[in-house]
């Protein structure tokens, strides 16, 4: 069985997550590679049947704005963040963008409001376009790199909560095979598929939670986790 090493988180946890992280009894290290500039919410929003938005970070400085048209939000932690500032939103299982932009297709929108940042994947612009969609972007927020050198040994896991903390990692770090490593969703998966990663452990829900207790029930199970 693998001894069960540390676990290597790079971003930084908010106090929800650092309690979870305690009380699973699992060492968890912190490690942003990654960081945050939230841009002023626009005041001057065009019209649009719906909004959509696919990351917590998209709702930072989201103010209450009166709106009266439909509201879609992929994944649940994303959801619950717009529902403490007053907004009833449609997700339906969309964990990811893809399913999210199916979704709002199959709902007959004709017009939408993508709020996202400046790094961003294609598939739910390019699938709404296919649609008809009328899809017009705010960027409320840029995401920069901040690579760092990792001290990770053998049976480590690592960690990966979005597409550009794995471009950040590659910077000063080797995908090494005898780490195990995680991702947050199948974006995230498949950045690390094109480093060169082939063993890796999707969370089925797009948070840390879900990822830890996947963690933990392997450990406990004593599924092998070191991939050679």
């Amino acid at each position: 069985m693998d001894q069960k090493g540390q676990i290597w988180i790079t971003k930084s946890l908010s106090d929800q997550q650092k309690a979870c992280a305690q009380n699973s009894g699992l060492e968890v290290k912190e490690i942003a590679l990654t960081k945050i500039q939230y841009l002023d919410f626009p005041k001057d929003l065009p019209e649009a049947e719906a909004w959509i938005f696919t990351s917590q970070n998209t709702v930072k400085n989201l103010s209450q704005t009166p709106f009266k048209g439909r509201v879609y939000a992929s994944g649940k932690q994303t959801a619950n963040v717009l529902k403490e500032k007053g907004f009833e939103t449609k997700s339906g299982d969309s964990e990811t963008a893809q399913n999210l932009a199916e979704l709002i297709a199959d709902d007959g929108v004709k017009s939408a409001l993508f709020f996202c940042g400046n790094i961003r994947r294609n598939e739910l612009p390019n699938y709404l376009a296919k649609k008809g969609v009328q899809l017009k972007e705010e960027v409320v927020y840029h995401t920069l790199l901040d690579p760092k050198k990792i001290p990770s040994q053998k049976g480590d896991a690592l960690f990966f909560m979005s597409p550009s903390a794995v471009e950040s990692f590659a910077m000063m770090n080797e995908f090494d095979t005898e780490l195990d490593y995680y991702s947050i969703g199948e974006t995230t998966a498949s950045t690390l598929r094109k480093k060169g990663v082939q063993k890796i452990n999707t969370a089925k829900e797009a948070s840390f939670e879900a990822m830890l207790e996947q963690y933990a029930k392997q450990i406990k199970n004593g599924v092998p986790r070191i991939k050679k």
